[in-house]
């Protein structure tokens, strides 16, 4: 399951060569891979190739364009819903920037947000999210697929997905000035509220997860077909804390740009623990919770300040 350049954390095959089909041995040792990974780290490497080179390199030229606009378009972005609009550069966060488009694996989605960046329009940038966003929507649908496979609730797969929605953020870290050596923090330590994140990279790493023993892990994403998938504290929730959302953050150390882009999976409506993940041994621990609540919450200072948002918000 490992590799050299992601030495610490389990690495797992998705390209379309080496996966076999649903209730094959190799399907179920790959579930089982998968859930050891998401119980251990709470992330893991997905090796996946149905995103061509072509596409990755389209991709982080039209990103590089998009935060190349100016600050007055890039704060037309906005939301509702905390946290997915631009997030601008502050004191408090001086090397990071970000952008939110909604329904990203919609076509509608991407015409929306690019309309907004462009008025006059901008198809080729449209295309390739839109294309991005479909292959990585595949590959948490397979993931999820896995997961829900692997705990023995695959009746509830299907009903799961109507309910979900996704969610892209654009990330641009600004280079500092450094001095040798010298390390700054592009973005602080936290847990996402999603079920799951898949992230995705220029060839510049940076980011670090927490293990649970407290030690910072580098994740080398620099391969085109690396994607890191990631838990997020809605997956806390639904496996009543089998699986623990994963603390990251990332770290700059070198004088190039560190483009990102993270897909982003929410429930529409109420996760509930489903009754076989609780026993003598894990008893019950979340109240049925609203997960776009959930984000509401996480922007209000009482959400913000705690290390699992979810805990507060629906612990029992």
């Amino acid at each position: 399951m490992g590799s050299l350049s992601n030495s610490k954390l389990p690495v797992i095959d998705f390209s379309s060569e080496n996966l076999e089909s649903a209730g094959t041995s190799g399907w179920v040792s790959k579930c089982k891979d998968i859930l050891k990974a998401l119980e251990e780290y709470g992330c893991f490497v997905a090796v996946y190739n149905n995103v061509p080179l072509q596409l990755h390199v389209d991709l982080f030229n039209v990103l590089e364009e998009l935060f190349d606009l100016p600050l007055e378009t890039k704060r037309k972005n906005v939301s509702d819903i905390p946290f997915t609009g631009y997030v601008e550069i502050e004191p408090t966060r001086p090397f990071y920037e970000s952008m939110g488009i909604s329904h990203v694996e919609m076509l509608e989605g991407n015409k929306d947000f690019t309309k907004t960046m462009w008025p006059k329009g901008n198809d080729n940038f449209c295309k390739i999210v839109h294309s991005f966003s479909k292959a990585v929507e595949d590959l948490h649908k397979m993931a999820v697929k896995m997961i829900f496979d692997g705990y023995g609730m695959e009746k509830n797969y299907q009903s799961h997905m109507e309910l979900t929605t996704y969610f892209s953020r654009l990330v641009n870290y600004i280079i500092p000035q450094l001095n040798e050596n010298e390390t700054k923090l592009g973005l602080y330590p936290h847990t996402d509220k999603s079920f799951l994140t898949i992230l995705h990279q220029n060839d510049v790493n940076g980011l670090e997860i927490q293990t649970k023993n407290g030690e910072w892990v580098d994740v080398d994403l620099s391969s085109s077909s690396n994607f890191l998938v990631m838990a997020g504290e809605g997956i806390m929730g639904w496996s009543n804390n089998r699986i623990d959302a994963c603390d990251h953050r990332v770290t700059i150390n070198r004088k190039e740009k560190r483009l990102s882009i993270g897909l982003f999976s929410y429930v529409k409506g109420i996760i509930k623990v489903p009754e076989e993940f609780v026993d003598e041994e894990h008893p019950l621990m979340y109240k049925p919770f609203d997960h776009i609540g959930l984000v509401h919450f996480f922007g209000t200072p009482e959400g913000h300040k705690q290390h699992r948002t979810l805990k507060a918000y629906s612990g029992l």
